[in-house]
């Protein structure tokens, strides 16, 4: 299934919520970032060694732009371009932030206790 969807600005008091979808909490992750709330994004991961320390990476990458790109990327649109649905509990949502059209990223969501959780080794790896 492919389609591409400009997902709207949220406000930035936004919490945590469990996500009914892959592609809301894919969503809302991404705007975590954006937002570099990572203790919020944090919440909606899957837990681990290896996704705990790419999320410091992402933490780091952050901390290293100016102040005018971080707004730049926070004012960004998130553009969903395809959900790739693997079975019930899995899919990759392929994505686009709009101040940078040209990077493709996409994030492994898997459906854990009814809940739909990133798990960001996909994310550097490639790996499912």
């Amino acid at each position: 299934m492919i389609c591409t969807v400009i997902v709207p600005f949220l406000g930035c008091n936004q919490k945590t919520e469990p996500s009914s979808s892959d592609i809301d909490a894919a969503h809302t992750f991404i705007k975590f970032i954006q937002d570099n709330n990572f203790d919020e994004a944090e919440k909606m991961m899957l837990m681990d060694e290896e996704n705990t320390a790419s999320l410091n990476k992402l933490k780091r990458a952050a901390e290293s732009k100016s102040s005018s790109e971080l707004e730049q990327y926070k004012n960004a649109d998130i553009i969903i371009d395809e959900l790739a649905p693997l079975n019930d509990t899995i899919s990759i949502v392929h994505y686009s932030i709009s101040s940078n059209m040209n990077q493709k990223n996409k994030l492994k969501m898997v459906k854990r206790n009814g809940k739909w959780l990133v798990d960001l080794k996909y994310t550097f790896s490639g790996n499912l």
